[in-house]
């Protein structure tokens, strides 16, 4: 996802070695799954933890500081998302050749591009800070920063720009570890990170600090992860080596062909990601953007855990390709694309489903007596879910793409949604009649699940892999989710209506364990494959030991 020519880098023989497997080498797929697997579940682990810290912070900062402050916030992120666009491109490079050199053992190369991207994005960033600082006043007109806001609104952007591109300068360091698939250990550092942030949000914020509360907590949390994350790369790389002289053409050249693409993509990412966002905030006002971030907070938060297999999967699939002999290499990256699929497919399924049909009764116990009123707040809940699941079906496709040089092969969806959204913007404002969130909200989930479908189908072919199959193995499983909360969404409004937040909360948690267990039974019972059970049953082998040992040494 990025800028720079459109060139197929598998095509460049001077940046893409031929494939020759090491001498003795396992077998590709066998030799990514135990860390890939480890990596997901740790990364799963973050993603939960990041997830729940969002979700409990909306009504408490809702309470503290206002939609508005609220608002402002979320529009700092948007902002700082789009200047750090300059350099997103570095962290695919990062790993995509990481794990291709490593499968190759050729650390000269790997240190060479390290060496070689901290040369540039260092005072790339620091220029960028420091423009953005000096032309603050164009910038603030653009944010349509409110009065009372407008002094903390400007230090809490200012901080969170300074901290973001800072940590984008030497994420360097945790992508090469990503890239030799030793993610486990990043995500253990993020969880400290998130959990010294948010305990500071909940002291800052309650002290009066608003605004410049959140920023500083943003700050300590990068603090902590980036630092533990540079130190464990030291610690664990004993190759790694870093010196000017080490900046390379060669280099240079996997940023600009590579990272370019993957950098323009990565702006068409973050601008459809905050699209719904910026067109309120442009076309209704500060409160809207608030608005949109509210409804979408649940979709966005259990987004991140089925990404956990996308971020494993890119430098798998890198090592797979580069490892693999020609006669394997599609075979093998395909039941990697169908594995990652399914399962990323079944974890989005499981709490989608949940939001999607449940919205009502979890916005009434999530944000009580701060909930909007006449904002049309569940329906957006309902269109984003559903957009949501569209777009994270065409996660495995995007990383498999990036993981094999092919990242022009991703604009067969960014390119199609932007031009569906110039359609579908001006229908939804033709048939209200006026700019609303809903309208706005429609709009973004109509062009999502048709430029989706545009990838997976590019997917597909690219792989020779069967729509039946893909069919069969990744989407008819997804559904027994849906029809399960679909069947208990009647009884769980009504019982949630009838209640107090607390009582609903509990209310939601007893079905929500009922929805689980339904839901397991009938996938295991006619829809998971025999390795899945069997995978199933050791895990529960292995909890059902751990609690009785916990067990005896409590008694």
């Amino acid at each position: 996802m990025s800028e720079g020519a459109l060139i197929p880098v598998l095509e460049d023989s001077r940046l893409r070695p031929e494939r020759t497997p090491a001498a003795g080498a396992a077998a590709p797929l066998e030799e990514v799954r135990g860390r890939f697997n480890r990596n997901v579940v740790m990364t799963i682990a973050a993603r939960v933890i990041n997830m729940t810290r969002g979700v409990v912070l909306v009504p408490f900062l809702l309470a503290h500081i206002g939609l508005q402050a609220y608002g402002i916030w979320t529009t700092a992120f948007i902002l700082v998302s789009y200047v750090g666009i300059t350099t997103m491109g570095f962290s695919s490079v990062y790993m995509k050749y990481a794990a291709e050199f490593q499968a190759r053992r050729e650390f000269d190369r790997l240190n060479s591009l390290l060496s070689t991207g901290l040369a540039i994005t260092v005072p790339l960033c620091t220029v960028l800070f420091f423009a953005f600082y000096l032309g603050w006043n164009g910038y603030a007109h653009w944010l349509h920063l409110p009065p009372a806001h407008a002094a903390d609104g400007r230090e809490a952007i200012l901080i969170v720009l300074g901290v973001f591109l800072s940590s984008i300068a030497f994420n360097g360091f945790g992508d090469v570890l990503a890239g030799c698939q030793q993610i486990a250990p990043t995500q253990v550092f993020l969880m400290l990170g998130l959990l010294v942030e948010f305990g500071l949000i909940l002291l800052l914020v309650s002290h009066g600090r608003g605004i410049r509360g959140l920023a500083e907590a943003y700050l300590a949390r990068t603090l902590v992860d980036d630092g533990l994350t540079i130190w464990w790369a030291w610690r664990k790389l004993d190759w790694l080596h870093l010196s000017p002289r080490l900046v390379r053409r060669e280099s240079i050249r996997y940023v600009l062909h590579f990272g370019g693409m993957v950098q323009f993509q990565s702006f068409l990412d973050i601008f459809l990601s905050y699209f719904e966002r910026v067109a309120a905030l442009g076309l209704i006002g500060v409160a809207a953007a608030g608005l949109m971030d509210v409804a979408k907070k649940w979709q966005n938060a259990f987004s991140s855990v089925p990404m956990a297999f996308f971020y494993a999967l890119l430098p798998a699939a890198s090592h797979v390709d580069a490892a693999s002999s020609e006669a394997e290499r599609k075979g093998n990256l395909r039941k990697l694309y169908l594995s990652s699929s399914r399962h990323s497919n079944l974890c989005t399924v499981a709490f989608v489903a949940v939001v999607a049909w449940w919205s009502s009764p979890i916005l009434h116990v999530w944000l009580g007596n701060q909930l909007p009123k006449g904002q049309m707040l569940v329906p957006l809940f309902v269109a984003f879910s559903i957009g949501m699941q569209w777009h994270m079906l065409t996660g495995p496709g995007t990383s498999m793409f990036r993981g094999m040089g092919r990242v022009y092969e991703e604009f067969s969806y960014s390119i199609p949604n932007v031009i569906l959204l110039a359609v579908t913007l001006p229908a939804a404002r033709m048939i209200q009649g006026r700019w609303t969130a809903l309208g706005i909200g429609i709009a973004v989930t109509v062009a999502t699940i048709l430029s989706a479908s545009i990838l997976m189908g590019r997917v597909l072919f690219v792989l020779d892999l069967k729509l039946t199959q893909y069919l069969r193995e990744v989407i008819v499983p997804g559904v027994v989710p849906y029809c399960v909360a679909g069947v208990l969404a009647w009884p769980v409004s009504r019982a949630v209506a009838a209640s107090g937040r607390w009582t609903g909360a509990a209310l939601i948690l007893a079905f929500g364990i009922a929805y689980v267990a339904i839901s397991a039974a009938i996938l295991f019972r006619w829809f998971l494959m025999r390795e899945e059970r069997a995978q199933m049953g050791e895990y529960l082998r292995r909890a059902t030991a751990i609690f009785r040992r916990q067990a005896a040494v409590t008694a």
